[in-house]
């Protein structure tokens, strides 16, 4: 039923030999070995080297299968969404980042399988989301029952894209009477799980943090956030500790770092972090300036320097930006480093362009307001241009606007329709529109500082005056516009 060799993608990749966690491996190990009965198990759990626009140095399927489906050269990804974190709106945006990865990584008619313990299994385009109860560990009968459930309703909802051959192999497989039985190959694969896993105790660890400094809080967020299995202190932690207060964190940033992005744990010191950490000073950041940027975002330290970093300065170096900007960008805002350059930065700079942005306008959006590369085109984007055009500005009003403030399209639509209605009150039509093109800021403050500015500016007959009344501090406001109304009543 498989092809005899291996597709290329396959090959590319290696086995790692081990699965991300002791769950993985007594749910993943069987199922793998009922989808290719005769694979050792072992190559099932494959790396293949990133591709690019994901975050990381290598993109690791929980499993990967082949030869199941109609095009016996697609591939069949399961990943196991078990982990608490994969229900959180962070983890299911990675999840959605990864599927994403592996399907433009396999050939044309690949499927992802998610098996988790919540929602309802369903079929959403090429990936496939199943619900199974949760198994107690070492529990064989409670294991067999979830493996049953997933086996199930893969081939169930996948029968119109699996081989006739493989459908007809897996149907048997849950139909005739009798126990499934797991091999003692993926017993002796869960059995190195769990000896790889093993680590200092959850005390050990605590005592370990707490004599170096760590207080009860930030102990309780990282035994509850990132170190919720074994973790090695001689091998993985105290070297990471050591590694990050050398390179200026504080007791407190680490622990929000590393539980922020338990993943940091996986990273190594040589190969990963460390060559990580060159690169950014050798692009121009200061170690400190490194330093807040990863208790900002710890994740920029997981990514991919080949496929990820690297593409997306020169992305920026093409765009326009100077060496000096691109370096005031990711020490402000380093999340800018995981969008993905075909999803994210490539199409909102062409949507810019098409909406009449020069370069050079493009350039200062991008190096003053950089948090706007991460707006969603379609549910944000598009939605404030379309309602600035609705209001009556033209595309080049709209687009100096953005320009001059592009933290404009970052406000929300109900945002700026109370801020307009408030205008009305004021202004006419076209005098808005008129405002707002010389002083797009206007919608940026609150809606009471408006308010009240505006109803004395209108009470004096100094509305004229608006661009530079609303800049004023609250003391210099009162004292220009409130104190001198006072004292010409006192001169009457």
């Amino acid at each position: 039923m498989a092809p005899r060799s291996p597709p290329l993608w396959w090959q590319q990749g290696w086995p790692r030999q081990r699965a991300g966690s002791v769950a993985e491996a007594e749910l993943l190990a069987p199922l793998g070995e009922l989808l290719m009965p005769g694979m050792p198990v072992r190559e099932m759990f494959r790396s293949f080297k990133s591709p690019a626009g994901w975050g990381g140095n290598y993109l690791e399927p929980d499993l990967t299968a082949y030869g199941l489906l109609k095009d016996q050269n697609a591939a069949l990804f399961v990943e196991y969404d078990g982990y608490y974190r994969h229900a959180t709106k962070e983890g299911m945006d990675k999840d959605l980042l990864k599927n994403a990865a592996l399907l433009e990584f396999a050939p044309v008619g690949s499927f992802v399988v998610r098996i988790g313990h919540k929602g309802r299994s369903r079929l959403d385009g090429q990936v496939l989301w199943v619900n199974v109860n949760s198994w107690r560990p070492r529990d064989s009968l409670s294991l067999k029952r979830s493996l049953q459930t997933a086996l199930e309703e893969t081939v169930h909802r996948l029968r119109h894209a699996l081989h006739p051959n493989m459908y007809r192999c897996l149907e048997e497989r849950f139909w005739i009477e009798q126990p499934m039985l797991i091999s003692q190959s993926a017993l002796d694969f869960r059995e190195a799980a769990l000896v790889k896993g093993k680590g200092n105790t959850a005390k050990e660890v605590s005592n370990h943090l707490h004599a170096n400094g760590f207080g009860p809080a930030d102990i309780d967020r990282l035994q509850e956030r990132a170190l919720v299995g074994r973790v090695s202190i001689e091998r993985t932690l105290h070297p990471l500790l050591r590694w990050l207060t050398d390179l200026g964190l504080t007791k407190s940033q680490i622990a929000k770092a590393i539980a922020t992005y338990p993943q940091i744990l996986g990273c190594s010191l040589e190969h990963n972090l460390k060559p990580t950490m060159q690169w950014f000073l050798d692009l121009g950041l200061t170690q400190s300036q490194v330093a807040k940027a990863v208790t900002t975002f710890p994740h920029m330290l997981g990514y991919s320097l080949e496929h990820n970093l690297k593409p997306t300065v020169e992305c920026f170096l093409d765009l326009g930006l100077s060496k000096d900007q691109i370096v005031k960008v990711v020490a402000t805002f380093p999340q800018i480093l995981g969008l993905s350059l075909k999803h994210n930065l490539k199409p909102t700079v062409k949507w810019f362009l098409d909406l009449g942005l020069t370069k050079d306008q493009i350039v200062k959006v991008v190096a003053t307001s950089p948090q706007i590369l991460c707006l969603s085109l379609e549910h944000n984007l598009k939605p404030t241009v379309n309602w600035f055009l609705h209001l009556g500005l033209t595309e080049r009003q709209l687009a100096k606007a953005m320009a001059d403030f592009p933290s404009i399209l970052g406000l929300s639509i109900d945002n700026l329709t109370c801020k307009a209605k408030l205008l009305e009150l004021f202004y006419t039509s076209a005098g808005i529109v008129q405002l707002i093109a010389k002083f797009p800021r206007i919608l940026s403050f609150s809606q009471q500082r408006l308010q009240d500015r505006l109803r004395v500016l209108s009470e004096q007959g100094s509305l004229a005056k608006v661009t530079s009344a609303m800049v004023l501090t609250d003391e210099e406001f009162h004292k220009r516009f409130l104190a001198q109304k006072r004292c010409d009543r006192c001169d009457l």
